[in-house]
């Protein structure tokens, strides 16, 4: 796994007027039933669980009276924070990276209307950010009028292009559209790199008719490599998402395996990432569709193959190796300095030591969450030990906790929640929540926090 960092600055403005923004207490599932009902969309604050200062900083921004106004007049505001219950599902849900953070403008039907991937105390950053999502939104009426017209009979290739874009930028399925589109396209349109790359740009699911199309089109080589890297990334990233979707709405392992060997293909030159790639798609499939045998049989052979065999102490000393030559590179100290006023330098890290903790951990708590089964959990078990071998983090500190309760080890499983409360408040964060799982496990009850 390559290395990332992230070099965020945030200039920290003051702040007349406070006031606070009140995030509700609701589920996801509560908040888009409450959108549906008032017709309000859903303003979600996703927060980092890796960078606390970028949690701040959103913070300090939700404190002016004016725009916590604005948001709680406007919006159902929820925020889910690193041990929010929703906060896999939504992960999975929207296909969030592992880093990311932000705010989230979410309609009723579930759609993710606009997306700020980030945070600021910039108050005007976030108003003209609820303006892009209000217009969006508008948008989506734009779109309803538009289906229409197609569907009256209106299908020339550049309306529905137009449709297809306006969709795709509101994060709204296209696919039946695209095949519509390439049905009815004109044999000569095939042979423009412009349409192909078109029809690319569209993220086709595996073996549709529109991916058919495309890769078997001579002209494909030309179209697909005259477009950026990061395009072309981007596009595959979709295309094996929304295939793997559709696998698992469709419960069609067949298809999952095809899904799984074009992510495998996409990975050009490296063999064991390529079949890493291959394999996970697997697990995903299996996981969202309760198969739990193969889950579990591919999940104890995909964690203990890519992650158990990796030793922890020389992750960590690569990563120090690696963050003291980029500093040195780039001439950067972690410092702060004053200027104008508060200006605020931070350097944020994505290592190799979090990336095996965090993969670890969300495998361990997933085992939490399906079995009973002794052998499976203390698999789990281990995985989480290992987890915080890699990284100190209250989270895999908390799932060993329950793990070793689940497994009737309630001495050690106290002493572990124990550590993920003090770690908890040491960063700045109320352990209210894991002070009543340590509660409840010196109860007894079956399910602590239940």
């Amino acid at each position: 796994m390559k290395k990332t960092i992230f070099l965020t600055v945030f200039l920290l403005g003051t702040i007349a007027a406070f006031s606070q923004l009140n995030f509700e207490n609701l589920s996801f599932a509560a908040a888009l039933e409450r959108s549906s009902k008032t017709g309000k969309l859903i303003f979600l604050q996703f927060e980092s669980d890796e960078c606390l200062q970028c949690n701040e900083v959103a913070d300090k921004a939700f404190k002016d009276k004016k725009l916590s106004k604005q948001l709680e007049q406007t919006f159902i505001c929820i925020k889910i924070t690193i041990d929010h219950p929703d906060r896999n599902k939504i992960t999975y849900r929207y296909d969030r990276k592992d880093e990311s953070f932000g705010s989230m403008f979410i309609s009723s039907d579930g759609t993710l209307i606009h997306d700020y991937p980030g945070s600021t105390t910039f108050i005007t950053t976030y108003e003209e950010h609820i303006d892009k999502a209000l217009n969006k939104a508008g948008e989506g009426i734009r779109v309803s009028a538009l289906e229409k017209e197609y569907k009256a009979g209106n299908k020339s290739p550049g309306f529905m292009e137009m449709l297809m874009e306006i969709k795709k930028g509101l994060n709204l399925e296209t696919d039946s559209l695209l095949e519509d589109y390439v049905n009815l396209l004109p044999a000569d349109s095939l042979t423009s790199v412009r349409t192909l790359q078109f029809i690319a740009s569209m993220a086709p699911v595996v073996d549709s008719r529109a991916d058919i199309t495309l890769r078997r089109n001579s002209l494909f080589n030309q179209s697909w490599y005259t477009m950026s890297l990061p395009a072309r990334v981007g596009i595959n990233s979709r295309i094996g998402y929304k295939s793997l979707q559709k696998a698992i709405r469709e419960k069609n392992e067949q298809y999952a395996y095809r899904v799984a060997s074009f992510t495998k293909s996409t990975y050009i030159g490296n063999a064991s990432t390529s079949q890493k790639a291959f394999d996970y798609k697997l697990i995903e499939f299996y996981r969202e569709t309760n198969d739990t045998l193969k889950y579990f049989r591919s999940a104890v052979e995909y964690y203990d193959k890519y992650f158990m065999s990796v030793s922890a102490d020389s992750i960590k000393k690569n990563d120090t190796l690696s963050l003291k030559t980029f500093f040195e590179k780039q001439g950067l100290a972690n410092t702060t300095t004053a200027r104008n006023g508060v200006f605020r330098q931070a350097v944020r890290v994505s290592p190799q030591a979090q990336f095996y903790n965090r993969n670890l951990n969300n495998a361990a708590s997933f085992f939490y969450e399906m079995t009973d089964n002794p052998q499976h959990l203390a698999k789990a078990a281990n995985w989480s030990a290992r987890a915080n071998e890699f990284y100190e983090s209250y989270i895999s500190q908390n799932t060993l906790a329950l793990l070793l309760y689940k497994a009737g080890k309630e001495e050690e499983a106290i002493e572990w929640q124990n550590k993920a409360i003090e770690l908890k408040k040491k960063q700045g964060f109320d352990p209210k929540g894991l002070e009543k799982e340590l509660s409840d496990m010196k109860k007894g009850k079956t399910k602590p926090g239940k």
